[in-house]
């Protein structure tokens, strides 16, 4: 290997990019990641037919919200193919200002991080410096409401949500590569039996808050530095 090879290769390992920039998080991203989270999960259940089915999760959109956890009948997912129990309705119920994790705020989201990028041209390596405002944090609710006509079923619901996803009360999300917490509440049981010619419903409903950020990266303020060196080597 050439001088100029040896130096070039450590020149390439001095500037690759091993700081990014934030990636973008929207409120519809933290979702995302809370249906995936509890998808991974894989609960399956025996249904009538003696197979075992994975239980699918809807997003329920808010203005069925109310129509549908009344009468759960008619239920299709995004895809619009029917949907039978059991399955998982997942909803929004709120957004609030953050409330955890406590970091350090700013006013006004003023700038203050500045993120260094490696840049090459073709011919010229060097950095670009990002101004980077704070993320606003945000505390998003949201309700799992999973319907069954058994109760195993809602046994074996209840295992896997305290067992495997939330045995410390606590499941972190993979959202845009950052560890972001959600918390499980109190579940409860909405169940309709009172009438025995009506069709027996068992419902448990399950809070879950997410203490996430929101991150718009078209506010990133690129700052004028110098940043560029050209190296020139040459042999004899």
């Amino acid at each position: 290997m050439s001088t100029s090879d040896n130096i070039g290769k450590n020149l390439d390992k001095q500037y690759e990019n091993f700081n990014y920039l934030p990636q973008k998080i929207e409120l519809e991203d933290l979702g995302m990641a809370l249906k995936q989270s509890i998808s991974d999960l894989n609960l399956s259940l025996l249904i009538e037919t003696g197979k075992l089915k994975k239980v699918p999760i809807i997003h329920v959109m808010q203005e069925l919200w109310a129509e549908r956890k009344m009468n759960w009948g008619d239920m299709r997912n995004e895809q619009g193919e029917e949907v039978t129990r059991p399955f998982i309705a997942m909803y929004r119920t709120s957004v609030k200002r953050g409330t955890s994790p406590m970091k350090y705020t700013i006013p006004k989201k003023k700038k203050f991080r500045f993120v260094k990028v490696p840049s090459f041209n073709g011919t010229q390596k060097g950095f670009d410096m990002w101004k980077v405002p704070q993320p606003v944090y945000v505390d998003v609710s949201y309700e799992l409401r999973f319907v069954t006509h058994y109760i195993q079923h809602v046994d074996d619901f209840y295992e896997c949500i305290f067992e495997d996803a939330y045995s410390d009360g606590e499941r972190y999300l993979k959202v845009g590569g950052y560890n972001i917490a959600s918390v499980i509440g109190e579940p409860s049981e909405e169940n309709t039996v009172d009438d025995i010619t009506q069709e027996r419903i068992f419902q448990i409903v399950v809070p879950i808050t997410i203490y996430g950020k929101l991150i718009d990266p078209t506010k990133f303020e690129k700052v004028n530095t110098i940043n560029k060196i050209s190296i020139k080597i040459t042999e004899k």
